[in-house]
């Protein structure tokens, strides 16, 4: 079910804060969108549901969850304790070829286009996930994955406008400490650079104007142009 596009697409248009914490996804504006019907929009919506990423009330509706302050910052202390054991138990077993992929996610931050916001996202969970993928411990990536995409939740909601991401910048010198097998320095680094993450959060909330669904995703790319024109009648 993650690879479904309609799952892809309200996650893409969730971390790129278009869907904000709070908005309805309603049934037959998604199925519309998509062109798709209500019994498969319903199956998305329970998906994401089950991850904690839309709140299902009965007789309401679906809509993108809300954290609270405390909430975000248990979730930025969780990642803290997470990416500590993973990059211990990475360097713990840790040999020059395991750190090839990890070098390849780098370089490709480094040439990433910034115009490029969803590319840069996912680059940037990528190299945190891979680094729990070191730890050879499936359930500790399977915890990381989640906690990615909660953590572009919290941003999602909380990030003060014009904020800029400077994940492309942190990781190199993270990267250069683990393939160093410098366990105490990429700890301190990491810890600072999601401390920095956090930092950036402005953690009063605020308040959100109704959107046209259809339109988000069609200004995302996610569907073409002429179909959503077309069911407002453009």
């Amino acid at each position: 079910m993650d690879q479904d596009p309609v799952v892809q697409g309200i996650l893409k248009a969730i971390s790129l804060k278009r869907l904000r914490p709070g908005m309805k996804l309603g049934e037959i504006e998604l199925a519309s969108a998509f062109g798709t019907n209500r019994t498969h929009i319903r199956q998305v919506l329970s998906h994401l549901g089950s991850r904690d990423l839309v709140t299902l009330i009965p007789n309401r509706g679906a809509f993108v969850s809300q954290c609270s302050a405390e909430e975000a910052r248990a979730i930025f202390d969780t990642r803290k304790i997470l990416e500590r054991a993973a990059i211990s138990a990475a360097l713990d077993r840790f040999t020059p070829e395991m750190g090839k992929n990890l070098s390849r996610l780098v370089a490709l931050e480094k040439s990433h286009s910034h115009d490029d916001r969803w590319d840069g996202l996912d680059l940037s969970a990528s190299f945190h996930v891979e680094i729990a993928r070191l730890s050879g411990n499936p359930v500790l990536v399977k915890f990381m994955e989640e906690l990615a995409l909660r953590t572009s939740l919290v941003i999602a909601q909380y990030e003060q406008p014009g904020a800029e991401d400077h994940c492309p910048d942190a990781h190199p010198d993270i990267a250069e400490r683990i393939l160093a097998r410098d366990k105490a320095g990429a700890i301190a680094i990491m810890e600072r650079h999601l401390t920095e993450m956090q930092a950036r959060l402005r953690l009063d909330g605020g308040d959100e104007s109704e959107a046209d669904i259809a339109a988000i995703f069609q200004e995302l790319g996610i569907i073409p142009r002429t179909k959503a024109g077309a069911r407002r009648g453009a």
